[in-house]
């Protein structure tokens, strides 16, 4: 008799279920064997002997296994790639590695420029600030007539000139009675009250120089200092403690050295022979600042033409300094 065609689809099924479960146990077994065996052969010993290959003298035997090997290579490796990064990171060696060397001189490239461009900005606003201040003390300062004078390019279309104003009308009258010739005593102002502003008079000046005044202090010709004779190679010393803002050489002047002293006071040494101190240096009062001399077309012989200026005015340093 014929099993039902349910029954003979239940058998199918459970046959394909027994066969499948079979392939996997095979598959398991398989792979357990494969594990076996590779543990068995790792765990192998082989023998290696070194011989002299003229007389076969055996000089060494070294028993090895597989997982032995494997561990010497990769000690080896790790130590190898050890030894390798630290030389790329703490030696120079880092520099030939493509590409590395490249970024650090990119950066330290940056960094010198962003420090250059500082440097520079800071030098050329003591250069301004250094000009501007010259242009006051020796009086050339920026007026409409040098400012015609500049080749500057400007727009072509004319443009006619306002009239001056009654407020600068009475600021230039002013200026000029201020370049007129004024009594020294007069250019050297008292403290108002309640002012912490010294008076000229009480601050402590050393004469630059011991000799001879060949030409003394007169704002009607245009000598806003005094010229004193001295043997040749005496040194000039500063007449107060201040920072020396000007040293340089000029074609009137010739060597000149300007310093700024506490008080809104300003010294000038001209015609010298040698410059003993650059711009920025300290001096102390005394101290040799160059040497006297015969320099620049206003001098007709050695002296020294000394110059004291006091809250921005030219005074009569012979009221001051015994020279």
């Amino acid at each position: 008799m014929a099993p039902a065609p349910g029954a003979r689809k239940k058998n199918g099924m459970r046959a394909g279920m027994f066969g499948l479960q079979d392939l996997i146990m095979e598959e398991t077994q398989e792979n357990q064997s494969r594990w076996n065996r590779f543990k068995e052969r790792s765990q192998d010993e082989y023998q290696l002997v070194v011989r002299n290959t003229h007389n076969y003298h055996e000089i060494g035997s070294y028993n090895l296994t597989p997982l032995n090997v494997y561990a010497a290579l990769s000690t080896l490796f790790l130590v190898v790639a050890v030894i390798v990064i630290g030389l790329i990171a703490f030696t120079p060696l880092r520099q030939y590695v493509p590409g590395y060397g490249d970024v650090v001189q990119r950066e330290e490239m940056a960094d010198l420029q962003y420090t250059v461009g500082e440097l520079t900005e800071i030098v050329d606003g003591q250069n301004l600030y250094i000009e501007n201040l010259k242009r006051t003390l020796l009086g050339k300062v920026i007026t409409a007539d040098s400012v015609e004078k500049r080749t500057e390019i400007v727009a072509s279309e004319e443009v006619d000139p306002l009239p001056p104003s009654e407020a600068e009308i009475q600021l230039r009258r002013d200026m000029e009675q201020e370049r007129m010739a004024v009594p020294a005593a007069m250019t050297v102002s008292l403290p108002s009250p309640g002012s912490n502003d010294v008076t000229l008079a009480s601050v402590y000046l050393v004469a630059p120089l011991n000799g001879e005044v060949s030409a003394g202090f007169n704002l009607a010709t245009d000598h806003t200092g005094v010229d004193i004779l001295a043997p040749q190679n005496t040194a000039v010393k500063a007449t107060r403690e201040g920072i020396v803002f000007l040293s340089e050489y000029s074609n009137a002047n010739g060597n000149m050295i300007g310093i700024q002293h506490d008080n809104n006071l300003i010294s000038f040494y001209k015609h010298n022979s040698k410059l003993l101190k650059e711009v920025g240096d300290r001096v102390k009062a005394g101290e040799a600042i160059a040497i006297i001399g015969n320099t620049g077309t206003q001098s007709t012989g050695p002296h020294l033409h000394f110059e004291l200026w006091h809250q921005g005015r030219a005074v009569d340093p012979g009221e001051f300094v015994s020279f």
